[in-house]
């Protein structure tokens, strides 16, 4: 049975057309509509739920060590205050989930996915080290003030000095609540994530609304964010990575150091990926038309197929949709045009490496915030 966040009535009360997703009620939309949202959040600013976000944290003498054990990244230089992107790696080095590990105090540490089933893993992991493991997910909840304006809007309400660094964060009130504020996001835009007790959610809600108002702030929904995530090239579990994708695949090899000095969890069989390469590359295409690609959607090159979308959604404001998708290396040449056959017509699709907004990170880190 699907849970309703601490948002579900201030949401209603906002127009929001709710949805079962991630195991919760969500809107898929406000009143204010898809377009709205999405344009607002470009160009202004948006508040967004993201209550279903999982939260455990690590605690304990054994936490560095158990953290570069399950994770991929290196958190050796990662100080106190410091957010760090990761994968976790099962041990055939395929992917449980995509996540943030945050330094959140001496041997302590904790881990944000969308998943919740990803403590299970944590868990079965946790034996062999001296750390005491806690799920807080619902205990803690998550809004997204997202947008070049985010930062005049949250300075309103706090005393906070908000020119922190991107990935990272700092304690301090918001509006009269105790909050832990992070310079992160899913939109690709500047903004930051606000997480604090969920028995304050409608009050931090109806808050940052108010404070918003001057700078035309709107609610933001799913079908918004997952315009703005899409064109961010932020990979989503169960669309773009699952337990059958290696980061490499996923477009985060990045994240992966074979070279840490401990091993963690898949070493080996990623060492055997780099050895061997990779079958399937995720890659973005430009679509022709305003249409909304679905997942599985087959990609074909001179009528050969060579990939699928793994997400597809409409780009509010201009005449095409962006999709995402994996196909084979040797097709993946930015530039090239290829055919996405969907509900039984076929559209031209541009493909290219890099995510098709803000590639370099310009606007989300704060270099170029409006």
């Amino acid at each position: 049975m699907s849970k309703k966040t601490p948002f579900y009535d201030v949401g209603i009360s906002y127009g929001a057309r709710m949805a079962e997703l991630f195991g919760y009620w969500l809107p898929t939309e406000y009143a204010t509509g898809h377009a709205e949202e999405y344009i607002g959040t470009r160009t202004r600013a948006s508040l967004c739920d993201l209550d279903y976000m999982a939260v455990a944290t690590i605690k304990g003498p054994g936490a560095f060590a158990f953290i570069q054990k399950v994770f991929t990244n290196d958190f050796t230089s990662l100080g106190i205050g410091g957010i760090r992107y990761t994968a976790i790696p099962d041990e055939k080095g395929n992917m449980i989930d995509d996540g943030t590990v945050w330094h959140t105090g001496e041997n302590e540490y904790m881990f944000i996915s969308g998943d919740e089933s990803d403590y299970a893993w944590l868990e079965k992991n946790a034996a062999a080290f001296e750390i005491e493991l806690q799920n807080i997910t619902d205990q803690w909840t998550t809004l997204a003030l997202q947008g070049p304006l985010s930062r005049k809007i949250l300075e309103k309400l706090t005393n906070v000095d908000l020119g922190f660094k991107f990935y990272t964060f700092k304690k301090g009130v918001v509006g009269g609540i105790d909050c832990t504020i992070a310079r992160i996001g899913f939109t690709g835009e500047f903004g930051y994530e606000l997480h604090f007790d969920s028995g304050f959610g409608k009050r931090m809600w109806e808050t940052l609304m108010e404070a918003g108002k001057e700078e035309g702030i709107v609610p933001c929904g799913q079908l918004a964010l997952e315009s703005l995530r899409q064109e961010a090239g932020m990979i989503l579990v169960g669309n773009e990575h699952n337990k059958t994708i290696n980061p490499f695949e996923a477009g985060i090899g990045w994240t992966v150091k074979l070279n840490k000095t401990n091993d963690f969890n898949g070493q080996q069989a990623l060492k055997e990926v780099i050895r061997n390469g990779v079958t399937k590359t995720l890659v973005w295409f430009r679509v022709d038309g305003i249409v909304e690609m679905k997942t599985g959607d087959p990609i074909f090159s001179d009528g050969k197929e060579i990939g699928y979308v793994t997400s597809g959604s409409l780009t509010p404001g201009t005449d095409h949709s962006t999709a995402l998708g994996y196909v084979r290396p040797e097709y993946a040449i930015t530039g090239s045009h290829y055919t996405i056959a969907s509900g039984g017509a076929e559209y031209d699709a541009a493909l290219s490496l890099v995510p098709l907004y803000d590639p370099g990170k310009y606007r989300r880190m704060g270099k170029r915030p409006d």
